[in-house]
């Protein structure tokens, strides 16, 4: 089996019949390559599945599932990060990296000192997203919104 997965952020089942979007479309005809009749995975919360690529027309990808290969894991622990915004290539870093070693939530806390105040909350979910495409992983870590310190310590 190959190793191209990607995540699908709607509901999978078995037959179902979709197309992907356009950079998934262009990562999947351009880079990678694939034909018709080839096959890759997509994964959400529901499981990973193995799709055959129907069609490629004007670059977009047209697949259907083909089966289940794995159910959906169920988290018996979870693993929080809590963190303080840094500069943005070491924290991208950060996120994939903890990512990719299961860390199930993304705590940005803003102290008093911290020089970065604002996150790019959906590029984060971009790279969790890469992430957990890299790692086998099929869970998708949550990434909360930045709170000060002593919000934190009252409601968790």
């Amino acid at each position: 089996m190959n190793n191209i997965r990607l995540f699908f952020s709607k509901g999978l089942s078995l037959n179902l019949t979709d197309k992907l979007d356009k950079s998934q479309s262009h990562y999947i005809s351009k880079v990678m390559r694939l034909k018709e009749n080839e096959v890759f995975s997509l994964f959400n919360s529901s499981g990973e599945w193995e799709a055959k690529v129907l069609s490629i027309s004007k670059s977009i990808i047209e697949f259907k599932i083909i089966k289940q290969l794995r159910q959906k894991e169920n988290i018996k622990k979870e693993l929080w990060l809590a963190f303080s915004p840094i500069k943005s290539n070491y924290q991208n870093f950060m996120i994939q990296k903890a990512t990719e070693l299961g860390v199930t939530k993304f705590l940005p806390i803003i102290f008093d000192r911290t020089v970065v105040r604002k996150i790019n909350k959906e590029r984060l979910k971009k790279i969790a997203i890469e992430a957990s495409e890299q790692s086998n992983r099929i869970n998708l870590p949550t990434i909360e919104d930045s709170q000060t310190l002593n919000n934190f310590l009252k409601t968790n």
